[in-house]
């Protein structure tokens, strides 16, 4: 392959190739691997690529012993338990799940984890009941679509805790509405997608005690507001000016971001993301069961475990959200 790195994707072709995968199932064993996932393991392929050139060592003969002294090698550099964690992952798309399984490898893990505990983002969260605020404050303000957009991806975020990867890619055909709620499935591959785990179903309930503030009526208003712009796109979000078309994950982070800032929220302290952390906190405050929090968010952690014993979802959307939007700081 020459000595420049030839991208994650050649390298993990490579090594179905070296493992005797045939040459027409490649493709289809590549499709398992998201573009974010590529991404993710590009840093920790690209150094291990560089650590085995330095040393005259072949990328694909993965032992032990050098998995080893490349993560050290990182760690005296500075590396996060996070990022040594993810370059491990990244090295078994070479040498297979059975990695992380080694005695040796989760020695140096335990280790790692004593000596460079890994912190959560942030030690504390926001109020939502600040954005929800700042909206009722302009409610009787004229509305321009760049404040609509801003407002609808910021209320969906905080009233389903969902990441705002699953929000860029609602699509309008997936949209059902009801008399008392708007219910949206998101058929599209995720983070989280895995044969599984259900896929997303956001409930957005009619909130009755303050139309200004519900995030369905937004829905429904930006719906209209952007029906004679969008053309062909069936994706629900779009930017808001020309050529209109579906809205990235960053644009959609960039308009939250906009909005925390304008609401006084620090954003060189909370990022986009932090609406998934914000939503649930104030969710469990005001006595949302934890199981239902984590399912309407799409949590990870332990849910899955929870699905395969009880098999069915238990999720209180409506309570989720109705108690995201009656907050208020007084």
């Amino acid at each position: 392959m020459g000595d420049s790195f030839p991208g994650s994707r050649e390298i993990i072709r490579k090594a179905l190739s070296l493992g005797e995968v045939p040459q027409d199932s490649l493709e289809i064993c590549l499709l398992s691997i998201t573009q974010n996932t590529l991404k993710q393991y590009s840093c920790g392929l690209r150094l291990w690529w560089e650590f085995c050139t330095k040393n005259n060592i072949n990328v694909f003969s993965i032992k032990i012993p050098r998995v080893l002294q490349f993560l050290t090698d990182q760690f005296k550099k500075g590396a996060s338990y996070g990022s040594l964690n993810s370059y491990r992952s990244a090295l078994a798309q070479i040498a297979g799940p059975n990695l992380a399984q080694d005695f040796r490898i989760k020695r140096f893990f335990r280790g790692v984890f004593s000596l460079r505990q890994p912190l959560p983002r942030y030690e504390n969260t926001w109020d939502p009941g600040i954005v929800v605020d700042y909206f009722r404050s302009l409610a009787s303000n004229p509305i321009t679509l760049e404040f609509l957009s801003e407002k609808l991806v910021t209320l969906l975020a905080l009233a389903t805790g969902q990441r705002i990867q699953t929000l860029s890619l609602i699509e309008i055909s997936n949209i059902l509405i009801h008399p008392d709620r708007i219910e949206i499935k998101i058929p599209h591959r995720i983070k989280t997608t895995s044969l599984k785990r259900t896929q997303p179903f956001l409930v957005l309930p009619m909130y009755h005690l303050d139309p200004t503030v519900c995030v369905a009526t937004t829905l429904l208003q930006y719906l209209d507001e952007t029906k004679d712009l969008r053309g062909p796109c069936d994706f629900l979000i779009i930017t808001h000016k020309r050529p209109f078309r579906k809205a990235t994950s960053h644009t959609l982070a960039r308009w939250i971001k906009n909005v925390l800032r304008k609401s006084g929220i620090d954003i060189n302290t909370f990022k986009a993301h932090s609406t998934r952390h914000a939503a649930t906190s104030a969710a469990a405050k005001n006595g949302v069961s934890f199981d239902s929090i984590r399912l309407a968010a799409g949590w990870t952690q332990n849910s899955r475990s929870f699905a395969n014993f009880y098999n069915r979802p238990i999720i209180d959307n409506k309570k989720f959200a109705n108690t995201i939007l009656s907050a208020s700081v007084y």
